[in-house]
Parts: structure tokens; C-alpha cells; sequence
């Protein structure tokens, strides 16, 4: 998914990019952070050497007053300065974890059909949630365990080196040999992780798409096949998860076990030296005590190095769809036709194929001229191409240069967003959100229900509303669950009339409508069409009713454009447009479903 060098470059750092990209915008947050974070690691070796001179007063009689006094404001002052480092470096990465999901939606909203083509939603919906609150952990939890372990490693070291160079040598080996067996697993955790990121998104996958044909997997009592899938990809997951644990829970004893050789070597070289007299008996202590703050610390590094590997993976899977390739007109500024007005359309030779299927051409050698302001009708048998050429017009997904032109440009020299401010596009399978009516008709806030009622009445939709209790309030449920096939369409269809676009695409929109609701339908195509400068309509429809009034039908089949002509003359020439309109006209069965 990366593109260009430098791209490439930086996805080998993912780290270093997150740094320079997102949190070098906290630098203040983090420097602050730093210095109490310093401060806490300071007063919690500094109290052990307190504790040595307090029992070193108490051997040699002398008041511990003093001592005591400053141990306990030291204790106090390192709740404080601890809370104000865990603000400091925490709050950042909350920030981060929200500017990289808003960075991660808004790649998301640029990124064209072509490239969820090749993406299962499971996948994309793990990187913008499970990925990024790994994130999130890494540069809270993992940044302030870097600086902490770091600070805390040198702070005491220093200590103790102070107090005993032999004596720390002869402690600091075995965990040093511990931390460095560590260091084996890691790789380990880093492959693993990635691997099961990539095994949640498909769960996520299977679980969004179960949800969406619960109807049908209930309908043919499919739900033990579900099940099972379900199943064998959690099972794939538990597996790596057990994985992941088995490493940390052999690194965990590791520098556990090391800790203690650690106290058993301080025993076993301190003990004759304090006897001796080259150290004392408090020096003693406070070794001891130094030992006692930097353990815990280090064994924390089991689940440190573990989010760092995670986190790592998570940040390589969200460049990598932060640098996923855009269409590179999309990018940068195009050419902007005349809007206010049906354009003109001109299609020279049109070859297509998907970019997923490059072997495989959807559209061959189409040739055809579309004059302004017509309502043009599609027509042709499943697989014929229809919704690929809407498709290609709309620059959904981008044709060879030289075939599509706007008023004489090529639809590839136009600026892509402001010709898609020009369209109203209503696909063959309307989707709705689980919404009110008005508000997935206007697709924004604050909409003029002027215009909302007048795109419902035009969609034949007025009489439907007016049954329903909550009238265009009525919140439709999942996907639109709560209409029927033939409302959900026109709702759809309501939306792309209220954009009022200057090229409306209908995309077999009439299929689930009777035929009483299909002429009166027409009729608000007709007249939206007949005023002076109203738009280029296309539309796709399997239904011939539906294309009688069109000023031109396109015949479509396998791919190639077989035939051109109104509808009087199309129905008198042999052809399979013919012959479907004698066999819809005698009923002589039901219609053909329309494909892309």
C-alpha cells in the first residue's frame, strides 16, 4: 500500500514517523512530563539513602528526626510529582489517538471504490479502531515506561555505584544476562502481533457480515455453518493470543528470576563486606532498598517490550493506510466545467476492465454522444456492463484518457471533487443509515424541508410518509430495515433528487416499484428534464415501462453497445430489446434483475 521512496522509507520507521508526524506536536506536554517523571525516580532512590542514614544514626545513637521528617516529605512529594508526570505523558496520547482516527476517516472518506475493492471491511474497521488504541497504549503506557525504566536504570545505578562500584557489578549482572534473554522473544512478539491484528479484522469481517444477512442465514437455517466459521477464526486467534502470552509469561520469570540473583548475589558480596567494615550497615540497607525500586521497574519490561512490538505492528498497518494511493487527479487541481446544467457527454471507444480483474473487459469499444439536457435510458441483460458505464461516467472509477468526455474535456482533466458536487447518483442498491427519513434524504444538518418535502413528493414517497406515525422522522433502522424494498429505493432516490445535481445517475432505482408508482416516477423525470438547462439524466432499468418516454436507449450486451435508438424505434428493429418487450408486455414472465 505504500507508493513512492520516501513513502517506503518511512514505513520502515514507523516509530521515528509517529514522533516527527504526532507527538512532536507535545513536545512541552512531554518535556514537563519528563522532568517530574525525573523528579519521581530522583526522591525514589534518593529515600533508600535516607532510610541508610537513618539506621546508621539509630546503631551510632544520635536523633532520627530529621530523617524521618525528610523521608516522609519526600514520600509525599513523589505522589504528587508521580500523578503530574502520569498527566503529562497520558493526556498526549489521548490527543494522538484522537488526531490519528480523524487522519484515518478522513483517508478513508478520499480513498475510491477501487481501493475497497481489494479490502474486506473487517480489516479496515480493525486499523481505525483495535490499531489505533494500540497506538494510543504505545506512546502513553510505552512512553512513559521508556523514560521511566531509563530514568530509573540510571538514577539507581548511579546510586549504587556511589555506594559500591564491586557491589553494583555483582548485582546488575544476572538482570542485565536476564534483560538480554528478553530480548530473543521480542521479535517473536512483534510477527505475532501483527498477526493477530489481522486476525481480529477478519472476525470483525465475519461478524459485520454475518449481522448484515442475519435474514438469510435464519431464512435457510445457515446459523451452525456461521458458527463454525466464526469459530475456526477464533480459534486462530486464541492461538496467537496464547502465543503472545507464553512469551511474556516466560520473560516475566525471566527477570524475575534475575532480580533474585541479583538480591542473592547482594547478599552473598555485601553480607562479608558489611561485616568487614566496607560498608556499612545502612549502605547496606539502602543497596537493598535501591534493588527493591528497580526490580518492579524491570520486570515491567516483559509487558513494555511487548506493547512496544504491538504498537510498532499497529503503527506499519495505519501508514499503511494512511500512504494507500489515491487517485492521483483526486490530489490536485482540475479543470471546472459550466455547472447549473445538464452536460453533454461523449464516450469514444470505451474499454474497461475492473482494476482487481485487469484481464477481464466490462466494457468494449463503447461509442456514443449524449446531448445535454436528455434523459438517456440503459438497458441490456445481467452482466451487460450498465452500472459499470454509470460507474466510469461518474469517475467512480477512472477510464482510460481519451474515452469519457464533459463538454468536450476528458472527464480525467476535470477537478474529481467539483464534478462530484455536479452529480446526484442513486445506486442500484440504495443504502440507508439507521437515520430518520429527512436526514437520509438531505445527507446533512440543518437541511430546508422545503426542499426535503419536494425531493419526497417527486420520488412518489408522499403518500408512505403520511402512513408512517413519525412521518419523515421515522428512523428507518439498520441499512433501512424498517422500509420496504420499494421505499427504501425511493428514499434513495428522494436523496439524489434533493442534491439537484446537473447529471443525475439512476442506477435501476424503479425496480421494486409497482407499476402505477414507476409512470408517476417518469413523470418527475420527465419534467425535471423538460425545464430550460435542467440536467442529463441516465437511467439503468431492466423494466422497458420505465424507458417508453427516454429521448434515447443504450442496449447493452456482454459488455458492448449493440444498439442506440428511442424506445418506438428500438421495439420495431430485431434485438433482444425487442424481444423483452414483447415478453414484458405479454407478462410472459418476470423481468430480468439488473447486474454491474
Amino acid at each position: 500500500m505504500k507508493t513512492g521512496e520516501n513513502k517506503v522509507a518511512w514505513g520502515r520507521r514507523p516509530i521515528i514517523r509517529l514522533l516527527r508526524t504526532y507527538s512532536s506536536r507535545y513536545i512541552g506536554w512531554y518535556v514537563a512530563g519528563g522532568l517530574f517523571l525525573w523528579l519521581t525516580n530522583y526522591l525514589a532512590v534518593s529515600i533508600p539513602l535516607q532510610i541508610g542514614h537513618a539506621i546508621d544514626a539509630l546503631r551510632a545513637g544520635t536523633p532520627l528526626g530529621r530523617y524521618v521528617v525528610t523521608i516522609g516529605l519526600m514520600g509525599a512529594a513523589v505522589i504528587v510529582v508521580r500523578t503530574l508526570s502520569r498527566i503529562l505523558i497520558f493526556n498526549p496520547g489521548r490527543y494522538q489517538e484522537y488526531l490519528i482516527r480523524r487522519d484515518v476517516f478522513a483517508k478513508l472518506m478520499r480513498l475510491q471504490p477501487a481501493f475497497y475493492a481489494g479490502q474486506t471491511r473487517g480489516d479496515v474497521v480493525s486499523r481505525a479502531s483495535n490499531d489505533v488504541t494500540w497506538v494510543r497504549t504505545l506512546v502513553g503506557f510505552g512512553g512513559l515506561q521508556v523514560l521511566n525504566v531509563t530514568m530509573a536504570v540510571t538514577l539507581a545505578g548511579w546510586k549504587m555505584v556511589s555506594l559500591s562500584p564491586w557491589l553494583t557489578a555483582a548485582a546488575l549482572v544476572p538482570i542485565l544476562i536476564g534483560v538480554g534473554a528478553v530480548q530473543f522473544g521480542i521479535r517473536r512478539v512483534f510477527v505475532l502481533g501483527r498477526r493477530s491484528q489481522e486476525q481480529l479484522g477478519e472476525i470483525s469481517e465475519h461478524v459485520l457480515g454475518t449481522l448484515q444477512g442475519m435474514a438469510a442465514i435464519q431464512g435457510f437455517v445457515a446459523e451452525r455453518a456461521f458458527v463454525n466459521r466464526f469459530e475456526e477464526r477464533n480459534q486462530a486467534w486464541l492461538k496467537t493470543g496464547i502465543q503472545l502470552a507464553l512469551i511474556r509469561a516466560v520473560a516475566l520469570p525471566l527477570l524475575v528470576l534475575s532480580g533474585g540473583v541479583a538480591m542473592f548475589m547482594l547478599l552473598a558480596v555485601g553480607g562479608p563486606m558489611a561485616i568487614e567494615g566496607t560498608i556499612t550497615v545502612g549502605e547496606m540497607v539502602a543497596f537493598a532498598a535501591l534493588l527493591t525500586v528497580l526490580l518492579p521497574t524491570l520486570r515491567s519490561m516483559g509487558w513494555l517490550l511487548s506493547v512496544l512490538a504491538r504498537g510498532r505492528a499497529s503503527l506499519e498497518r495505519i501508514f499503511e493506510l494512511l500512504d494507500a494511493p489515491e487517485t492521483e487527479i483526486a490530489a490536485s487541481p482540475g479543470v471546472k466545467v459550466e455547472a447549473g446544467r445538464g452536460p453533454a457527454l461523449s464516450i469514444r471507444d470505451l474499454t474497461f476492465s475492473y482494476p482487481d480483474e485487469p484481464d477481464r473487459q466490462v466494457l468494449r469499444g463503447v461509442s456514443v454522444d449524449l446531448p445535454a439536457g436528455s434523459m438517456v435510458g440503459l438497458f441490456g441483460r445481467t452482466g451487460s456492463g450498465k452500472s459499470t458505464l454509470l460507474s466510469v461516467v461518474a469517475r467512480l472509477y477512472d477510464p482510460p484518457r481519451g474515452t469519457v468526455f464533459v463538454d468536450g474535456v476528458d472527464v480525467l482533466d476535470l477537478d474529481l471533487l467539483a464534478w462530484r458536487r455536479r452529480l446526484a447518483v442513486v445506486p442500484q442498491r440504495p443504502f440507508l443509515f439507521s437515520d430518520t427519513i429527512s436526514s437520509n434524504v438531505a445527507l446533512e444538518r440543518d437541511a430546508d424541508n422545503e426542499r426535503i418535502e419536494q425531493a419526497v413528493a417527486a420520488a412518489a414517497l408522499g403518500p408512505d410518509i403520511e402512513a408512517l406515525q413519525s412521518g419523515l422522522d421515522t428512523v428507518v433502522g439498520e441499512r433501512g430495515i424498517m422500509l420496504s424494498g420499494g421505499q427504501r429505493q425511493r428514499v434513495a432516490l428522494a436523496r439524489g433528487l434533493f442534491r439537484q445535481g446537473d447529471l443525475l445517475i439512476l442506477d435501476d432505482v424503479l425496480s421494486a416499484v409497482d407499476h402505477a408508482t414507476e409512470s408517476g416516477l417518469v413523470d418527475s423525470l420527465e419534467v425535471l428534464g423538460g425545464t430550460d438547462g435542467g440536467p442529463t439524466v441516465l437511467i439503468a432499468s431492466h423494466r422497458l415501462s420505465a424507458l417508453r418516454r427516454t429521448d434515447l436507449v443504450l442496449v447493452l450486451d456482454r459488455g458492448s453497445l449493440i444498439d442506440v435508438g428511442r424506445h418506438d424505434e428500438l421495439i420495431e428493429r430485431p434485438g433482444i430489446y425487442r424481444e423483452t418487450w414483447l415478453a414484458q408486455s405479454a407478462g410472459a414472465g418476470p423481468a430480468e434483475e439488473v447486474a454491474s
